[in-house]
């Protein structure tokens, strides 16, 4: 199965990923809007990725991790910079990696 992409983000994010071909798209505004908008997306078996922003991952809590513990395995939901460049201090795709592997992985520019 050949799955899709969803966005939820601000104006900017959502229409710059519009643009490079991302079917769904939702622009948040109210929260309860959003947190219903989410709960689709999760519902719909043709969307395999949710893209979130930060910002608004952490507007959404604590209901973003009640979502988060009782779905699936998809749709994979990725948390994303806005256009400001916002992001935790604490990377948690990096998290993740050390939490599944046992160690943390260091990625290292190439020197030539």
């Amino acid at each position: 199965m050949n799955y899709k992409v969803a966005v939820i983000g601000d104006l900017s994010t959502t229409t710059g990923m519009a643009l490079a071909g991302v079917p769904y798209t939702y622009v948040h505004k109210k929260r309860d809007e959003t947190l219903a908008k989410l709960k689709e997306f999760f519902g719909d078996k043709q969307i395999g990725l949710i893209l979130l922003t930060y910002r608004i991952a952490e507007e959404l809590e604590p209901d973003f991790s009640q979502f988060m513990r009782s779905k699936s395995m998809i749709p994979v939901v990725l948390k994303i910079p806005d256009k400001t460049g916002y992001a935790p201090k604490v990377d948690e795709l990096s998290e993740m990696i050390r939490r599944t592997v046992g160690t943390e992985i260091a990625v290292k520019e190439g020197t030539g």
